[in-house]
């Protein structure tokens, strides 16, 4: 049996869902203490994260398309709310906590998005490389992924990928967020740079942070790729599991 908020949706404007799903997640939030424990931005810890030094770095191609200006465009508005950003030990961060709604009246424009395996223009669009690398991020930091969607299509060829299959993590406000916890007993702090045709994306600390390894093993099927996920830590012996993603196969790639 349905529930009413199944029942009703079909009935509720697009904006008012997202309003809905929103607040539904921040109550969940305030009632398990996580929202006590999310990072948050200021000016003061920020400036203190400036002067750690990079420990993990990765650039990614920001790729062409009829919509890299407005892709662009968006990767720069989310990055005022996330460079630098210092994450304590214990603290949560949480993309959207941090990144905010992305609408036409805080700067955001239409993009190309992945949505329920198609492309399609929406505001924000474009912001799931930022999300996607900063999954990478965290992986290779040595912080725990507590929450992490990957896309449900592969739209892409081995030429036009600009990262590792499995190193996605696609992001819808108020659904579908990006979350990692710092398990290290010191802080981090992200820093990005924007380029004309490049993202970089930083772990930055005030003590050395070892990079873990990640590995990615692909299983090709007949309408589908498999995707394992592994991380090895610095002195382990053996890497550890992290999950498994699937991937449709479109049509055409993209």
């Amino acid at each position: 049996m349905r529930s009413w908020t199944e029942l009703l949706r079909p009935l509720v404007p697009v904006p008012a869902r997202v309003w809905v799903a929103a607040s539904r997640r921040t109550l969940r939030d305030v009632r398990s203490g996580a929202r006590r424990r999310m990072a948050t931005g200021s000016e003061p810890s920020q400036a203190e994260a400036r002067e750690w030094p990079a420990y993990v770095s990765i650039s990614q191609p920001l790729g062409q398309s009829e919509h890299v200006e407005s892709k662009k465009h968006n990767l720069a508005r989310a990055l005022r709310e996330l460079r630098d950003v210092r994450v304590g030990p214990e603290e949560l961060f949480s993309f959207w906590h941090l990144v905010g709604r992305p609408t036409k009246r805080r700067g955001f424009v239409p993009g190309r998005n992945l949505v329920r395996g198609r492309l399609e223009v929406s505001m924000g669009g474009g912001l799931c490389q930022l999300s996607g690398l900063t999954y990478l991020l965290a992986l290779r930091g040595g912080l725990w992924v507590t929450e992490r969607h990957a896309h449900s299509v592969d739209i892409y060829t081995e030429q036009t990928r600009f990262a590792p299959l499995g190193s996605d993590a696609t992001v819808a406000y108020g659904y579908k967020d990006l979350r990692f916890l710092n398990v290290l007993p010191f802080p981090i702090a992200l820093r990005f740079e924007l380029e004309a045709d490049t993202l970089t994306g930083s772990v930055c600390a005030p003590l050395p942070l070892e990079p873990c390894a990640v590995e990615f093993s692909i299983e090709e099927q007949a309408d589908s790729r498999q995707v394992t996920t592994w991380v090895r830590r610095p002195g382990a012996t053996e890497p550890e599991f992290l999950g498994v993603s699937r991937y449709g196969k479109p049509a055409q790639a993209a």
